[in-house]
């Protein structure tokens, strides 16, 4: 990247108004950082939190949706705007993104050790209390998967007698039903959340139907917690496939399998207790189990599938804040064990499929007060995995190692920080890239012993300010990207593409224009390229170089709270275009509404997206038309939904 660009760009992320005051208020409190609860102020100056009241205020119906409106993050629906099979991008992975953001609800990884997408719908909106987003890195204190930053969803565990009820009706026969009910009775507290969803979708044979139950009860004393999270959930929906170039001109609702579907349902449970040994020392540890049971009905192909994913581990973690050198410090040692595996009982052309994966990791993290404004931190960690899969008569297994190391020294003011970071990230290959299969004879081949361990080494500089009427963020990356996964279509397989390189700009600015009117704004800038290779100088399909969010928010008081935004994607290549050759996906920009009238006991809430009718796609790949025997080429896309409104009436019982 030109200096004179990076110059433009921060005058440009200056000027731009985004993110609210309560994003970067120093008392505020987070876990993401340590994996304990930690004030946000030193060790937590990078760590983005999105608030209740901004979930709230926000036009979005899913999580993903929700994400968006920060900078760095992309989002790829595929059937609706739901969530469903949704795809986060963080810092410009494109295809491979699914395994390079790493998911967390209250510190619990959702990415499983295959390559399926995350479960949104099982994640009710009213049951989230913040969200806490860490760019460009966590391997250190959360393993493999988080080379492009770590999401942690933290639902809302406090406890307060409370009961509502929540009907929403929306377009395409649209209707959800959301219940949350939470009390305590002396040192015992309980939440539940209650969440179920119906609708015909926008395209055709997008319909879905979805339901889940999510909570935690637990039991305070002296010097500690135990408690139990629970979730059991189910999501059904069609599959309409990809649309070819004339079919999205003419009528981008209709769909290429129109019969086709899928069906998830599981469960995750995981307790866990965290005692205060004495005024410096506190453990934590949780024991997860989660299982989940797929169904692939691909009626178009003649194909069925049934697949059963299991996920266990166990986490424990000490904190111990102690003097180095007569300077006030704070240690984290902890162990993670991480065990799957994925069953698939295949019925058509694929023969059956076996994996499993064991992981083993120790890692270390310490917070050093250098001086009262001053502070210096350090981690380092440990990774080995064991892989065993098998598929018809091929099978295999391997074992690989990796470290990965971080440290940062951070400056605070009461008004402003700053700090500088730098660290190395690792990734693992997912059961599901074990395996491809030969081009021409379409044989299962192995590829687990091929595949080498991605690794990239990061350097990021970053300010926060918080300052009257203005607050805002501005981070700059570079990070170098060794043996990426990916898979290569021209060859059938997964396998590690040539070095590349990921860096940009990520700015974020709010500005109080009045004491009921704000505005918000993120902008991020990404240049993604292969370093060497036949592809040097290319850039990595789906990552749009610019991306934008603007918001406009007005509080009515008795007349209501109202907010407008804007959200810009660029222009990005098409899946699996290397070699940049091929048309780009065209850029879009579309207007996202919302209103609130709090009449209680009564709460109204009116939302329009996409409110311009603006056609886009979020997804599409250039490939073989399977309705003219494969001897046309095309592009194919996945349509975005036209324009959607929702009603919501939630009524507090107390």
């Amino acid at each position: 990247m030109q200096k004179s660009t990076i110059a433009s760009l921060i005058g440009l992320a200056f000027v731009t108004p985004t993110y609210s005051a309560e994003n970067i208020n120093l008392d505020d409190v987070v876990v993401t950082a340590s994996r304990f609860n930690e004030s946000s102020s030193p060790v937590t100056v990078n760590v983005k939190t999105i608030t209740k009241e901004e979930i709230q205020s926000s036009p979005a119906v899913s999580i993903p949706d929700l994400l968006r409106m920060q900078a760095g993050i992309n989002i790829r629906n595929l059937y609706g705007n739901q969530g469903i099979d949704t795809t986060v991008d963080m810092r410009g992975f494109g295809d491979a993104a699914i395994s390079n953001t790493l998911i967390l609800l209250d510190g619990q990884r959702l990415n499983g050790v295959d390559g399926g997408n995350i479960r949104w719908t099982s994640i009710p909106l009213q049951a989230i209390d913040h969200i806490e987003i860490l760019p460009g890195g966590g391997t250190v204190l959360y393993g493999d998967r988080a080379t492009g930053g770590v999401i942690n969803i933290i639902t809302d565990k406090s406890g307060n007698e409370r009961v509502s009820a929540t009907a929403t009706f929306g377009s395409y026969g649209y209707k959800g039903l959301d219940g949350f009910v939470s009390g305590n009775l002396d040192d015992a507290y309980f939440n539940t959340f209650v969440h179920t969803a119906d609708g015909n979708g926008w395209r055709q044979n997008t319909a879905s139907n979805s339901w889940s139950i999510n909570g935690r009860g637990g039991l305070n004393f002296n010097s500690g917690e135990i408690f139990i999270d629970y979730s059991v959930y189910r999501v059904a929906n069609g599959l309409p496939g990809s649309i070819n170039s004339t079919t999205y001109n003419t009528n981008p609702r209709s769909a290429r399998t129109p019969f086709d579907s899928q069906t998830k349902d599981g469960f995750r449970i995981r307790p866990g207790i965290s005692i205060k040994l004495s005024e410096n020392v506190e453990i934590a540890s949780e024991l997860s189990v989660s299982q989940e049971d797929q169904y692939f009905n691909d009626v178009s192909f003649s194909f069925r599938s049934d697949h059963t994913v299991n996920n266990y581990s166990l986490t424990p973690r000490i904190k111990w804040a102690h003097n180095l050198s007569n300077l006030s410090s704070t240690s984290v040692f902890g162990f993670d064990y991480y065990h799957g595996t994925v069953d698939a009982d295949n019925h058509g052309s694929f023969a059956n499929q076996k994996a499993h994966q064991t992981s083993n990791s120790l890692y270390a993290q310490n917070i050093t007060a250098l001086s009262a404004n001053i502070d210096f931190s350090a981690g380092l960690r440990g990774q080995k995995v064991d892989q065993q899969a098998r598929q018809a008569a091929i099978s295999g297994n391997a074992e690989k190692y990796k470290s990965a190391y971080d440290f940062g020294l951070i400056y605070h003011e009461a008004s402003w920080s700053a700090y500088a970071k730098a660290g190395s990230s690792f990734r693992f290959a997912n059961t599901d890239e074990l395996f491809g299969f030969d081009p021409i004879t379409f044989a299962p081949v192995f590829s687990g012993n091929i595949i080498r361990p991605q690794t990239a080494q990061n350097q990021e500089i970053g300010f926060s300010f918080q300052q009257n009427i203005l607050d805002g963020k501005i981070a700059l990356y570079h990070t170098n990207v060794a043996n990426e996964i990916g898979f290569d279509g021209t060859q059938g397989i997964n396998t590690n593409f040539d070095p590349s390189r990921h860096q940009g700009i990520e700015a974020e600015l709010g500005l109080q224009l009045l004491d009921n009117l704000k505005a918000k704004a993120s902008y991020a800038y990404n240049d993604v390229k292969f370093r060497s290779g036949i592809n040097k100088g290319n850039t990595l399909p789906f990552v749009p170089k610019n991306s934008a969010h603007a918001q406009l928010l007005w509080d009515a008081h008795i007349y209501g709270k109202y907010v407008a935004q804007l959200n810009y994607v660029g222009e990005r290549f098409t899946s699996g275009d290397f070699a940049n050759s091929l048309n780009k996906l065209p850029s879009y920009t579309t207007m996202d509404l919302r209103a609130n009238w709090d009449l209680k006991p009564i709460t109204l809430s009116l939302t329009g997206l996409n409110i311009m009718d603006k056609r886009y796609s979020q997804y599409a790949l250039y490939a073989l038309d399977p309705a003219t025997s494969f001897t046309k080429s095309d592009y194919f896309y996945y349509p975005a939904d036209g324009r959607t409104l929702y009603l919501s009436i939630r009524y507090d019982f107390k």
